[in-house]
């Protein structure tokens, strides 16, 4: 039977199930495996065959887990529930840290294998994806609170791939697994905010290290700066898109003032500085700790800035959702 007839005939295999529903077919494996979100009958030869209802059920699932459903909280839920939820004004929110639903994303050909073959993780963790390659996880929608990255070397094109605004915006944390690389490579990466282990690393340490990443509280109190070491602690996450801070610029409160725009400005600014210090050019270990400092205390400022304008917005009822901007 080809392909074409078996999808005509409403039975898919993995691949047109990955392109209708979005779920990367390494994802859907682990999915199938820890949670039985669904149960495809197979092919002589072994092959998965999805039926309609696995497609529509997989679609419901994976638009719950996009809006910040935790998977192991919707795997299995019925029809009927997903459709309830579906409807629901409010997506959930992001599970904080340390609430035991730390979401795990692994990439890289040898990794990726070792967390599908994997017979589970510590107590909360779960995997919600497995990649093969960053474009695979980037090509997916999938949002995680550790991504685990493996490679075989590091450069100076990779470090700044590594860095990439896409990255940052679907990973509260990013852990990098190097077998090679120049030690000014991996301390750009720790001054990015990146955390970076040599290989080989066993499979349970790097779980060790997504669950000392959940248990840390971050503390956001200017730190003291050392010439000698690029800190590797955290950076805030951005709270604001560029969308919402050109339209918070343009908003004019009840008061008639320009507090919005003023703040908006302020915090594009602290943005723009933050990616400039993160991404200069070093030449020694105190250029890279002074530049790291540089990095970190600018996010910080930002992060505060944004808790601010969230404040105001609170106060002067003034919606954060895309729109055209006007008076309140």
């Amino acid at each position: 039977m080809t392909s074409a007839n078996t999808e005509a005939q409403g039975a898919y295999r993995i691949g047109a199930v990955a392109r209708l529903t979005g779920i990367s077919p390494d994802t859907l494996r682990i999915w199938e495996r820890r949670y039985d979100i669904v149960e495809p009958r197979r092919t002589p030869k072994g092959g998965r065959l999805y039926s309609q209802q696995d497609v529509t059920r997989l679609t419901m699932i994976k638009t719950l887990v996009d809006q910040g459903y935790a998977i192991s909280t919707v795997a299995s839920l019925a029809v009927d529930e997903l459709n309830r939820r579906l409807n629901s004004s409010q997506p959930a929110n992001l599970p904080p840290m340390g609430s035991g639903q730390h979401e795990v994303c692994v990439v890289g050909q040898a990794i990726s294998v070792r967390a599908c073959n994997t017979d589970g993780m510590p107590e909360g963790l779960e995997m919600a994806g497995a990649y093969t390659d960053l474009e695979s996880f980037l090509e997916d929608d999938t949002d995680c609170t550790t991504l685990v990255i493996e490679l075989p070397f590091l450069d100076r094109n990779i470090a700044r791939d590594l860095n990439a605004p896409e990255l940052r915006k679907r990973a509260q944390r990013i852990l990098i697994i190097y077998a090679f690389s120049p030690s000014n490579i991996v301390s750009q990466l720790q001054r990015y905010g990146l955390q970076t282990l040599r290989a080989p690393v066993a499979l349970e340490h790097i779980w060790q290290q997504c669950q000392l990443s959940q248990a840390k509280q971050v503390d956001w109190r200017p730190p003291a700066w050392d010439p000698r070491v690029a800190s590797n602690d955290p950076i805030p996450p951005k709270r604001f898109t560029n969308e919402q801070l050109v339209r918070l610029s343009a908003v004019t409160t009840r008061l008639e003032c320009e507090c919005p725009h003023h703040m908006s400005s302020v915090i594009e600014q602290l943005v723009a500085f933050e990616d400039y210090s993160a991404g200069c050019e070093v030449a020694t270990k105190q250029d890279a700790a002074l530049h790291g400092y540089l990095h970190q205390m600018t996010a910080r400022a930002r992060w505060l800035m944004e808790v601010a304008l969230e404040k105001l917005a609170e106060v002067e009822n003034i919606s954060l959702d895309a729109g055209p901007p006007g008076r309140h």
